[in-house]
């Protein structure tokens, strides 16, 4: 008879031929004392992906892309799931050694309390330097970090950037308590499942630890164009705003000296590099086009409610996705 098993992660893919291998190789390599079971669920996937899943000893289940969902999705994973823990790990993310699976579910151990635990983020060395700056300031806190509502009257009043922070919670590469997911599931949304769930189990007087000591390897490069990086913050804008209100007409000063912020470390960034000065110029002259995109998609985000819901779908990086 099998043993039991102990963690469950469940890999979301589509059309991921360029990764999954690379993925599952170093999940399957994990140093750790713990029997898991690894499942892939895909959504239509038109290249080789499956056929270099089916290489490992997965469990492979398929959805169909219009049912695909990021949020009932999970739910679903979790519910296929076996293990006491369920990880969840993009198709795209590669563990970085093979104590990413262990640096995250020990730290169970410490506190009832603590519903998930989620792994350090490193930029892939072909990211672009705008993001790859970015992704660097986003993961720079070393150790564990248990994060947790101490007290809400204080909570109520924060600033609501601080309270993104706190809140901040990312399935690229997480591990959460099976049968608490079941309890407190992911909504069914497209799009930031991750921060309105951190949001709502936090508020119910969970615990949350970010853990630097695992980490992957995840980056994406819609850097490269104007409408893919106003697409993308359209739909941050949105989700931000309707969860924590971060942006408004309002604050479009303070939104504004933000960009010019960012268009500041990007030149300083891009300086420290040891590239040629070609490569600098290009990019410094880039950077202000590439946020203007990010301040106009904020903008329309925050007012989306006002616009035909077709503009909605046009403006969406989610949605585009979805439909390819």
């Amino acid at each position: 008879m099998d043993s039991p098993v102990d963690v469950s992660i469940v890999i979301l893919t589509k059309n991921e031929e360029r990764y999954i291998g690379s993925v599952l190789d170093k999940v399957f390599q994990q140093d750790i004392d713990k029997k898991y079971e690894v499942i892939v669920i895909d959504s239509d996937s038109q290249d080789s992906t499956l056929d270099i899943a089916r290489g490992y000893s997965a469990k492979i289940f398929k959805v169909l892309a219009r049912e695909f969902n990021h949020g009932k999705t999970r739910n679903q994973g979790n519910q296929m799931a076996s293990g006491g823990i369920v990880v969840f790990l993009n198709a795209d993310a590669t563990p970085v050694n093979e104590s990413w699976l262990s640096s995250l579910i020990d730290n169970f151990k410490d506190d009832k309390d603590i519903i998930g635990v989620y792994s350090r983020v490193h930029p892939r060395p072909d990211c672009n330097p705008l993001r790859f700056w970015e992704i660097l300031n986003e993961n720079n806190c070393n150790g564990k970090r248990i994060k947790y509502i101490e007290n809400f009257d204080s909570y109520r009043r924060m600033d609501p950037r601080d309270k993104r922070k706190l809140l901040t919670f990312r399935t690229i590469s997480c591990a959460i308590r099976r049968d608490l997911l079941s309890e407190h599931p992911f909504e069914d949304l497209e799009f930031g499942e991750d921060l309105e769930w951190s949001k709502r189990v936090m508020e119910k007087g969970f615990k949350i630890i970010f853990s630097s000591e695992s980490a992957v390897l995840h980056s994406h490069n819609f850097y490269f164009s104007f409408i893919k990086t106003f697409k993308k913050y359209f739909d941050d804008a949105q989700l931000n705003n309707c969860l924590l209100n971060i942006w408004s007409w309002r604050s479009l000063p303070l939104l504004a000296g933000h960009i010019i912020y960012k268009i500041l470390s990007d030149i300083s960034y891009i300086l420290s590099l040891n590239k040629n000065i070609i490569y600098k110029v290009g990019w410094i002259f880039y950077s202000p086009v590439i946020r203007l995109a990010e301040f106009m998609g904020i903008v329309f985000g925050i007012n989306s409610q006002h616009l035909p819901h077709k503009f909605h779908k046009f403006f969406s990086l989610v949605s585009e996705v979805k439909r390819s």
